[in-house]
């Protein structure tokens, strides 16, 4: 019985262990929105220093928090080497 329930232990630790390796890191651009394009539901976020990063948002509704020209964050992961958005917000000019 015992020899079982380490063998459990020893598997849910190995999927557990898995998972970690499959999650994504989430990353994050701040800058000036320079393009919003609603054909493509995508935002270009440029950066002070940098170049330019483009991330697509599967909600279009995402884009309407900013507006081309004003500071913008976007915080997104790489899926099948596309940014895709998890968050966009303008920035207050406290926060830049």
């Amino acid at each position: 019985m015992k020899r079982l329930f380490v063998v459990v232990v020893a598997l849910l630790m190995v999927f557990s262990l898995g998972m970690i390796a499959f999650a994504q890191e989430e990353l994050k651009v701040k800058g000036t929105v320079t393009k919003i394009d609603e054909a493509a539901k995508s935002v270009t976020i440029t950066p002070k220093e940098g170049a330019p990063v483009t991330v697509v948002a599967d909600d279009a509704s995402m884009l309407s928090k900013v507006k081309e020209g004003e500071k913008g964050e976007a915080k997104y992961v790489v899926k099948d080497g596309k940014n895709v958005a998890v968050k966009i917000k303008k920035l207050t000019e406290g926060c830049q």
